[in-house]
C-alpha cells in the first residue's frame, strides 16, 4: 500500500493531513464510517523484533485489555497484522483530542492545576488497579477532549512482569522530564516515582507556559525560575514546593501519585482572596464608648515612647565613658539590667504617683574577687511619672557584700523635666557630665584603696 491521501485503513479513510511525527510511527487525520473526524497511529516499523514495534504491539493489546477508562485517550480501533508489511501496516486510531498545552492557552493557573491534578489522579487509578507506570509523562502526550483531561501514548508502559524491552544505558521517556534513575537504569526503576518527577515538570512547563523545564531538581527558592515569576498568583510559592518535592533527585523521597493528586486539588481549595475583616465601624463604636480611655492610653503610650527616645541618648552619652572604663578594667561589665542594688536603692517615690516606665542600667567594676572586695558601681536610672521624666544617678565604691563605702555621689534631690521636650535632653547631658567627674574621683579611690600584689581584700 503507498502512503498517499484518502488510504483505507480498515473502516478508517486516511486523509492527508498529518496531525503529528514521530521516530516510530505518523499520527494522520481520519475519517470513521460515518464521517467522524479521527486520529490514525501509523507505526512506521514492519518488523516485530524491533523495539518500536514490541512497544507498538504492547500498547495496542494494554489498550484493548484496558477497555474504555476515565482519564486515558481512548482507542477506537486498531490492527496488529500477524505479519507487518509495507501493505499491511500496524496502527490504531483514536480521537481527535487537542494537546494539553493549547487547551490550556491563556487559560488561568486554576485551570492548569486543575488539569494536572486529574492526570495525577488517572496515573493513581492506573497504579492501583493495573499497577501501570506510563513512563513518558509530558505535555505531548496529555489531551483535553470533551472536557475531560486526558492521558495517552503509552507505548513506553511498565506492566507487572512483562519483560523489559529497553537495555540499560539508554534513557526512557522524555528529554527535559525524564527521571535521572530512568537514564541510569531504566529496566529495573521504579516507574511511579518516575511518572510524579515527569508530572512535576509537565506541572512547571504548563504553569509557566514555557516548552522545556529546567533540569533535575527544582528548589522552591531559585529566582526566575518560581511559577510566580510567570504566572503571578498568591499561591503560586505553594506550587513552587510541590514542584520540589516532586522532582526530588531520590525516587523514595518524592510524594506518591496519589498524594500529588490530593495537593493539587487542596491547591484549587485554597483562598484566592487574602483574608478581610470588616468590622462595620466598630472602632467608631467603641471610641464612642470609651473614647476618654482610649485617649488616655494613646497619651500614656506616646509618653512611653518619648521617654524610651531619652533612654537611648542617655546610653549615647555613656557608651564612650564605658569604653573607656572597659579599656582600663577588662573585667568592667557595663549595661548591666539585672543589679539588686541598683534595683533596690534607685527608685523615685512620689505620694499620689504611679510609675508607667522604668529603664535602669549599672556598669560594674570589679579587679578583685572575694566578698570584701572593691567594686566601683556607676548606676543610672530613668523613670516616667504621668508625663514627667526622672533621672537617678549613682556612682559607689564601696565592699562587694558589706555596708559602708569608700566613695558615694548622687546628684542632689530628684533631676526631672518633662519627658520630650528639650529640657529633659539637658537634663541628661547636665547629670552624664557631673556623673563623668565623679566618676574620674571614684577611680582615684578604687585603685588607691585596692590592697598591694593583688591579694583580696
Amino acid at each position: 500500500m503507498i502512503d498517499t491521501p484518502d488510504v483505507i485503513y480498515g473502516q478508517w479513510t486516511r486523509l492527508g493531513d498529518v496531525l503529528g511525527r514521530g521516530g516510530n510511527a505518523t499520527v494522520w487525520r481520519a475519517l470513521g464510517p460515518n464521517g467522524e473526524p479521527a486520529a490514525l497511529k501509523v507505526i512506521n516499523e514492519t518488523r516485530p523484533a524491533q523495539e518500536s514495534y514490541a512497544r507498538f504491539v504492547r500498547e495496542v493489546r494494554f489498550l484493548r485489555d484496558l477497555g474504555a477508562q476515565a482519564g486515558v485517550l481512548p482507542m477506537l480501533d486498531s490492527n496488529l497484522p500477524e505479519y507487518p508489511s509495507k501493505s499491511d501496516r500496524a496502527w490504531l486510531v483514536m480521537p481527535v483530542a487537542t494537546p494539553i498545552d493549547k487547551a490550556l492557552e491563556g487559560r488561568p493557573l486554576q485551570d492548569v492545576v486543575g488539569a494536572v491534578a486529574a492526570i495525577a489522579e488517572t496515573l493513581a487509578r492506573l497504579e492501583h488497579d493495573h499497577g501501570v507506570g506510563h513512563r513518558d509523562i509530558k505535555p505531548g502526550n496529555l489531551y483535553e477532549y470533551e472536557g475531560d483531561w486526558l492521558i495517552g501514548d503509552f507505548g513506553l508502559i511498565s506492566l507487572p512482569g512483562a519483560e523489559s524491552l529497553t537495555g540499560d544505558g539508554r534513557q526512557v521517556g522524555p528529554a527535559h522530564f525524564t527521571a535521572y534513575e530512568m537514564i541510569l537504569n531504566p529496566s529495573t526503576a521504579d516507574p511511579h516515582p518516575a511518572d510524579v518527577y515527569s508530572l512535576g515538570k509537565t506541572l512547571w512547563v504548563l504553569a509557566t507556559g514555557q516548552r522545556f523545564a529546567p533540569e533535575g531538581n527544582q528548589p522552591a527558592n531559585v529566582r526566575g525560575l518560581g511559577v510566580g515569576d510567570w504566572t503571578p498568583h498568591r499561591h503560586a510559592q505553594e506550587l513552587d514546593r510541590e514542584i520540589e518535592l516532586m522532582t526530588q533527585v531520590r525516587p523514595e523521597d518524592r510524594p506518591t501519585k496519589v498524594q500529588v493528586a490530593r495537593d493539587l486539588t487542596s491547591w484549587q481549595e485554597l483562598s484566592a482572596e487574602e483574608p478581610v475583616l470588616d468590622l462595620s465601624g466598630a472602632g467608631a463604636r467603641m471610641r464612642a464608648k470609651i473614647g476618654k480611655v482610649i485617649e488616655a492610653q494613646d497619651t500614656e503610650q506616646r509618653y512611653k515612647e518619648l521617654a524610651a527616645d531619652a533612654a537611648r541618648r542617655l546610653q549615647e552619652l555613656v557608651t564612650p565613658i564605658n569604653q573607656e572604663l572597659k579599656r582600663e578594667f577588662p573585667r568592667s561589665q557595663t549595661d548591666l539590667t539585672n543589679d539588686q542594688l541598683t534595683q533596690n536603692t534607685m527608685r523615685v517615690h512620689l505620694p499620689g504617683g504611679s510609675r508607667t516606665w522604668v529603664w535602669r542600667r549599672c556598669t560594674l567594676v570589679s579587679p578583685l574577687d572575694g566578698p570584701n572586695a572593691l567594686q566601683l558601681r556607676m548606676s543610672r536610672v530613668l523613670e516616667l511619672f504621668g508625663d514627667t521624666l526622672y533621672m537617678h544617678l549613682l556612682v559607689l565604691v564601696s565592699p562587694a557584700a558589706s555596708m559602708g563605702s569608700a566613695f558615694s555621689w548622687q546628684p542632689n534631690g530628684f533631676r526631672c523635666a518633662p519627658v520630650g521636650s528639650v529640657e529633659a535632653v539637658k537634663m541628661l547631658e547636665d547629670g552624664v557630665g557631673e556623673m563623668t567627674e565623679a566618676l574620674r574621683q571614684a577611680v582615684e579611690v578604687l585603685v588607691e584603696r585596692l590592697p598591694d600584689e593583688g591579694a583580696a581584700g
